[in-house]
């Protein structure tokens, strides 16, 4: 009876723990990247986390949209222009150059900006732990 009792004991613990280490589980991160879409999905994202991934590929006559669809929180979304001539032998200093597009978004928030044709990098922040997904696509200007 003992043995079962301790058994029974050390497989509920085991049990809570894996549900546990399951349920705080956090994610941040691209789902899609096709050039003209990219998707960022948080899943209890952190405060802080960051990435930064490119490209977006805008040719004339289209601009980035930027639409947000949280249910908690806030991701801060930055677009960069990439500089058309790159040497293999420099990498580029992403992280210090300004944005040319900023968006703090938060729940359904939508923004849209006009921008020259070329590529861009995205730089996305979790500005607030936060829950969702925020939609980066190029489409055709209004």
């Amino acid at each position: 009876m003992k043995r079962f009792i301790k058994a029974a004991v050390v497989f509920l613990l085991a049990v809570s723990m894996l549900t546990l280490s399951s349920c705080g589980k956090s994610e941040f991160g691209v789902t899609d990247n096709t050039g003209k879409l990219m998707s960022i999905k948080a899943e209890r994202a952190d405060k802080g986390d960051f990435f930064m991934l490119g490209s977006l590929e805008v040719d004339d006559g289209e601009m980035i949209e930027i639409t947000s669809n949280l249910s908690k929180g806030s991701v801060k979304v930055e677009i960069i222009e990439v500089e058309e001539e790159q040497s293999i032998d420099v990498l580029p200093d992403f992280n210090n150059k300004e944005a040319i597009i900023t968006a703090n978004t938060r729940s359904t928030d939508k923004v849209s900006h006009t921008v020259n044709a070329g590529n861009y990098m995205l730089r996305a922040t979790c500005i607030e732990k936060a829950t969702g997904t925020v939609q980066v696509e190029v489409k055709p200007a209004e």
